[in-house]
């Protein structure tokens, strides 16, 4: 098991980097829109898990893949494990789309809007999109539950 700290800054680091990559990727045109994707959906049920293009899936699987290799290198497989490696992506997924909007010289903080981002209409609650009022919980219990059965 890692040091809190160490996992919450590593966290932050890893997303904001992503978000870097992603934002090359995509530039102002968010959510793959001007990406020659191999399909996109507008249903708005697979958009609020990330599915609502083939560039999101795959790299959606990419993430879950990237956070198990420590088990590849080492680490033994429990339950504790597996919960902190979910945590994290749960985390990751979050701070970094977060990032996307902060580090996006097309969006930054004053564009951190509901307004602003058309791919979020039908899912915003509040100050921020739906999911991350279940990822966070999600990533807080995950971490807590790793900790205590380790």
């Amino acid at each position: 098991m890692i040091n809190t700290i160490a996992f919450f800054l590593s966290v932050l680091l890893i997303s904001a980097l992503l978000a870097k990559v992603e934002i090359n990727i995509e530039g102002k045109n968010g959510y793959a829109k001007k990406l020659p994707v191999e399909w996109r959906t507008d249903n708005r049920w697979m958009r609020r898990f990330f599915v609502g293009t083939s560039y999101h899936l795959y790299m959606g699987l990419f993430l879950v893949f990237i956070v198990h290799l420590p088990f590849v290198f080492g680490w033994s497989w429990t339950i504790a494990n597996e919960m902190q490696v979910l945590s994290w992506l749960a985390f990751m997924t979050v701070a970094e789309d977060f990032f996307w909007f902060l580090l996006n010289p097309y969006f930054g903080f004053s564009k951190y809007r509901k307004r602003h981002i058309p791919w979020f209409q039908d899912c915003w609650l509040g100050v921020v999109p739906l999911w991350y009022w279940w990822y966070l919980p999600l990533a807080v219990l995950l971490y807590w539950g790793s900790k205590v059965l380790g």
